[in-house]
């Protein structure tokens, strides 16, 4: 006898997806309590945002449509810089279901080109936005200025690396695109197109007008200050002019922008950024601290930087801002390198005696050397040459140990000194000590676990803007996002408005 069981097919639930239902939603629920949308929405309405309120259209008492306001607007690219999320299309999407975007938004996406223009379109606005939470997080103590470390890092800048041509190649291009404009404009007269479509077309063409202008100008202004090998002709993005080819980190060469960030030592948190296109980091240590000063209103008591920092110049400018500064030695040599490796070492310039009184050099043969001149180099530094006559030379018996392969002519042998600045001596004598070497030791955990932590953390590696002005907004909120996130695990209390 067989059982139901075995005679009868099972039964299951169907699934019917072609269905509209309508649930209730409560907002307020869709994300927890400590979600970091709600802590950063708590810092941001603290803070002072008329800065941004500048190019607001709509205002009270007057027509027009209600504009997004910018508390919901910085909370929404910090939070989405938090999720390592770049693209104003990519939020706008995710608006739709994600729990902290929906909750900031109120259940009311913002149109991806108001996400797009508000990222970059206030560039003073924001960097007093991020001057404003460093002042908040130096209330609570996090930040001291005591000891700032600063690296520069290379994101990619968002551009091809066949984009880039040659002067004369842009001017033809620039010279076939304004030709395009003019033809554009007669053809308008001529076809029954909308005036969208018309003015659509214009738009487009004169963006590739300003763009390929732009590129024809970097180049000029690249020969003008010769930033560039003499034997190669300068080349520029036709794209994004200002960017550079730089060494990557994974040992690449890629147009890039140069981020320069320095970091407190009691917290790790960021104090200042800057994004440049200069692929050297050597001139960057005073602005570095000039902007710390603007502020902060004082300049750090100790700088810490590596080799790609540490020269004459800034130990310089260091110590003209009485900032106690820890690099490298400076590598500074006492006689410019020439036909030393050729030289017997007994008449190396160091066996030469100076003769204070007279001013006068004396070779290892009792020859005397007169003073012939002295160069200003930059840092503070001179160059002092003392050379001996064509017919002392001439005559010697050791003149191939002492000169080999000197021309002789009026002159004979030469011997350059150079002296440093007093603050470049008393720097390399500093980082002798291996107290000194301590401090700097620290520098690498301190600033370069800011520059990893926005790359893999936060995604940026690659720009999704194009230009300088722009480039430095992301690298601003990119700041800002890491600042809040450090300070929400040292002091929670700011994730209530504290």
């Amino acid at each position: 006898m067989s059982s139901f069981r075995d005679s009868a097919a099972p039964r299951y639930l169907p699934l019917n997806r072609n269905q509209i239902r309508l649930q209730p939603l409560d907002v307020e629920r869709l994300i927890d309590p400590q979600h970091p949308a709600r802590k950063i929405w708590g810092v941001v309405e603290g803070l002072d945002l008329s800065g941004f309120e500048a190019a607001a259209r709509a205002v009270e008492g007057h027509a027009g449509r209600s504009a997004h306001s910018p508390q919901l607007l910085v909370s929404i690219w910090i939070y989405a810089y938090s999720k390592g999320l770049h693209s104003a299309r990519e939020i706008a999407r995710q608006m739709e279901y994600e729990p902290g975007l929906q909750w900031l938004t109120a259940l009311r996406p913002v149109n991806h080109h108001t996400l797009s223009d508000f990222r970059v379109n206030h560039g003073e606005a924001l960097r007093e936005l991020f001057t404003q939470v460093l002042a908040m997080l130096t209330m609570k103590k996090l930040i001291t200025l005591e000891r700032v470390a600063t690296d520069g890092t290379k994101i990619r800048a968002n551009v091809n690396k066949k984009s880039f041509s040659r002067a004369e190649r842009i001017r033809r291009h620039l010279k076939l695109a304004r030709q395009h404009i003019g033809e554009l404009e007669r053809q308008e007269a001529e076809e029954q197109t909308t005036k969208q479509q018309q003015a659509a077309r214009r738009r487009a063409a004169r963006d590739e007008e300003q763009r390929l202008a732009e590129a024809l100008a970097e180049i000029q202004r690249l020969q003008a200050a010769k930033k560039h090998d003499k034997k190669k002709e300068p080349h520029a993005s036709t794209t994004d002019a200002q960017a550079r080819f730089m060494h990557t980190s994974d040992g690449g060469l890629a147009p890039s922008y140069n981020v320069q960030i320095a970091a407190d030592a009691h917290s790790g948190l960021i104090v200042d950024v800057e994004a440049i296109n200069d692929p050297q980091d050597a001139a960057q240590l005073a602005p570095a601290a000039d902007r710390l000063r603007d502020s902060f209103g004082r300049y750090p008591q100790q700088m810490l930087a590596d080799a790609g920092y540490t020269n004459h110049e800034t130990v310089v400018a260091m110590q003209t801002r009485q900032i106690d500064f820890y690099g490298v030695m400076t590598g500074r040599t006492k006689q410019p390198s020439g036909r030393a490796e050729q030289r017997d070492p007994a008449y190396h310039f160091t066996c030469f005696h100076h003769d204070a009184e007279a001013n006068e050099m004396v070779c290892p043969q009792g020859k005397r050397l007169s003073f012939r001149q002295e160069r200003e180099l930059s840092g503070g530094r001179r160059i002092l040459q003392w050379a001996a006559t064509g017919q002392d030379c001439r005559a010697c018996s050791v003149r191939q140990k002492c000169c080999p392969n000197l021309k002789i002519g009026k002159r004979g042998r030469t011997v350059s000194l150079q002296q440093a600045h007093p603050a470049v001596d008393a720097f390399d004598r500093k980082m002798q000590r291996e107290s000194a070497q301590a401090i700097y030791k620290q520098r690498a955990a301190l600033v370069e676990f800011p520059n990893a932590w926005i790359k893999q953390k936060l995604g940026l590696r690659r720009f999704a803007t194009r230009g300088l002005p722009k480039v430095r907004c992301e690298a601003l909120w990119a700041a800002l996002t890491y600042n809040l996130q450090r300070a929400f695990r040292l002091a929670p209390e700011l994730a209530m408005g504290g």
